[in-house]
């Protein structure tokens, strides 16, 4: 964890890589105030299926060279989870192509760090998948592609990695 820490505080302020972001999981709100001194708390925080509740956010984080909105999600006074929705996407007339092409952006960023995906779905035999996702380490990282083609949106979620031994499913 310390040197998660370390290699985070080394990062310039504001602009992370996407394992950057990652070896924050697991800390507590006290351990990431000084890495992620713009997070504020949240006035109405959303509550997860697994129980993690949306408690800090950052207005505009830089994951990958591209800006989000980035929202924390703890449980039991750990960072578990973290959504990152995608600051002021293009909308109206070439909002599509504006968004596809910030999206293979970072499918190739994501790619060179993380490897291929295990799973992309709803792609064109050329296009880019409107969902992928990656296993790095204790991370799973995902981005999800929705909205209509005039106002689409583009949401990268980094959690932790959740295993289960089969007895118990």
């Amino acid at each position: 964890m310390l040197l998660g820490l370390a290699l985070v505080a080394a990062s310039p302020a504001r602009a992370r890589t996407v394992l950057e972001n990652a070896a924050l999981l697991g800390m507590s709100r006290q351990q990431l105030a000084p890495v992620l001194p713009d997070a504020r708390p949240v006035s109405s925080p959303r509550r997860l299926s697994s129980g993690a509740s949306g408690l800090l956010r950052v207005a505009d984080a830089v994951c990958e060279g591209s800006h989000f909105v980035q929202t924390l999600f703890f449980l039991h006074q750990a960072l578990q989870q973290m959504d990152l929705v995608l600051l002021d996407p293009a909308s109206g007339p070439g909002a599509e192509a504006a968004v596809t092409k910030t999206q293979a952006f970072l499918v190739q960023s994501l790619r060179a760090r993380l490897g291929p995906e295990l799973a992309a779905f709803g792609a064109a035999p050329d296009g880019v998948a409107q969902t992928a996702s990656w296993v790095s380490a204790g991370a799973d990282v995902m981005l999800f592609r929705s909205g209509r083609p005039d106002h689409p949106a583009l949401r990268m979620v980094i959690r932790r990695r959740l295993l289960v031994n089969a007895n118990e499913l």
